[in-house]
């Protein structure tokens, strides 16, 4: 049943009133409720004991955030009105945005896929491993690598924008990030925390599984360079379906693990071996150097992420680990997520997705690579399927990367793959010299 079912509507300080929907997402320190507006919906503090936030000073904190010098047309959802008697506030939402978790194969997914019983697409029906088969399910219907690599890159160029303007954002996870289910709008929508970076001290609020080693630790608070902790992790996760600490010692711990060598105890407190994890005493799944910590699950890395990728993971989780400062910021994380999207092909036999240059067929179904044309100037490539007829050049690919503006249109080319020839479609302006069209048939 709705928890929200006879709940009264809610009166913020201007006298509006708000029903409440249905729960739309819980984190590491609130709850956000739909509203029976569209637009609109309530965010709740809870304590952590899950109880209704009452904190004396949420009001003023509240007020504070919609008085931060944000940059201008960020996507982030801020408070506009504060609750009259309750916790919480109101906030702008989309009305077909859903939270990153959408990409995540978490127990209830699986049990739901698990459930269902359907039969398994003949590309998979060779699959030994059911698990692996119903991930890759999951990986499908929720848009494969080609939709996650957009929602990731356009959230890492908003955390961008933050962090060029001084600012600390305190709570990523997937929670908190959000994507229209029918377009590419990207918002970020728990600003509780949001804050200047200080040179010490500060409250430093995380989601668990996602906290920097040194917030976790209570050694140091929430930076830039937590963010790019957290944003890395909910990457990791969001493109390989599996956390990037949580491996074999932990899945597959060793009977005696006593020894010399073993895992410290997390500052001289017991800790389970996932929270010895999070806290930055296990070596990443995939690290260069250490293999103790093993992956034992996900997608495999080569499928899902570039080299580029692959550096950016093992800069943040190996290094980075232990000396946040080593750990890459969050304009190489937009950049980097943003080139390997427009490297990425859709299959449409299995409609998952796939590097073109890695790959001269599909990688999970075997099917031939479809035919497709390549857009190219000196700063980056566009892969365009065959069946586009006008397609929108992206401002990055003749202009220095913007977090804002990257995804705005240029120039737009009208594309006929018999004749193999582009052209500006009528009435917008001529192509630049330095952009070229290479048109690829399929590969049999």
């Amino acid at each position: 049943m709705d928890k929200t079912e006879g709940t009264p509507p809610l009166c913020d300080e201007y006298g509006n009133h708000h029903t409440l929907a249905d729960e739309l997402a819980r984190g590491g320190q609130g709850v956000v409720f739909r509203t029976k507006d569209a637009d609109l919906a309530i965010k709740q503090p809870l304590t952590p004991q899950g109880e209704p936030d009452t904190s004396s000073d949420l009001r003023q904190r509240f007020q504070n955030i919609r008085l931060l010098p944000l940059p201008p047309r960020i996507p982030l959802s801020l408070p506009l009105a504060i609750l009259r008697d309750h916790p919480g506030y109101v906030m702008r939402l989309l009305n077909d945005m859903t939270p990153f978790s959408v990409f995540d194969l978490d127990g209830k997914t699986k049990k739901d896929l698990e459930e269902q019983q359907f039969n398994l697409p003949e590309w998979l029906t060779k699959v030994p491993d059911r698990d692996l088969a119903l991930r890759l399910v999951h990986y499908a219907r929720t848009g494969s690598t080609r939709r996650r690599l957009f929602a990731l890159s356009e959230c890492a160029a908003i955390l961008a924008r933050l962090h060029c303007s001084g600012m600390v954002y305190g709570d990523i996870s997937s929670n908190n990030a959000f994507i229209g289910a029918q377009s590419n709008d990207v918002w970020l929508i728990d600003a509780d925390n949001l804050r200047f970076e200080m040179a010490r001290g500060g409250v430093s609020v995380y989601t668990p599984a996602y906290g920097a080693p040194e917030v976790v630790r209570g050694t140091d608070a929430s930076r830039p360079c937590s963010d790019c902790w957290a944003f890395a992790v909910m990457a990791f996760k969001t493109l390989a379906l599996c956390h990037p600490f949580i491996g074999k010692a932990v899945l597959e711990p060793e009977e005696d693990d006593s020894g010399w060598d073993s895992v410290p105890e997390a500052d001289g407190q017991t800790a389970d071996l996932d929270e010895q994890a999070y806290a930055g005493y296990l070596p990443f799944i995939d690290d260069a150097e250490d293999d103790s910590n093993a992956g034992v699950g996900g997608l495999p890395r080569e499928l899902v992420v570039t080299h580029g990728l692959r550096q950016l993971f093992q800069e943040t989780f190996g290094a980075g680990r232990l000396q946040p400062h080593r750990r890459p910021a969050m304009a190489l994380w937009a950049l980097e997520l943003k080139k390997a999207f427009d490297r990425s092909l859709h299959c449409d036999a299995c409609t998952m997705s796939y590097l073109f240059d890695e790959h001269t067929d599909c990688p999970y179904c075997q099917a031939p690579r479809s035919p497709f044309a390549c857009a190219r100037t000196s700063r980056g490539e566009i892969v365009i399927p065959a069946s586009t007829r006008n397609f929108a050049l992206p401002h990055r690919l003749f202009y220095p990367f913007s977090f804002e503006h990257n995804e705005t249109q240029a120039y737009e080319v009208d594309l006929d793959f018999n004749s193999r020839t582009a052209r500006p479609v009528r009435g917008t302006p001529a192509f630049p010299d330095s952009l070229t069209f290479t048109f690829e048939a399929s590969v049999q």
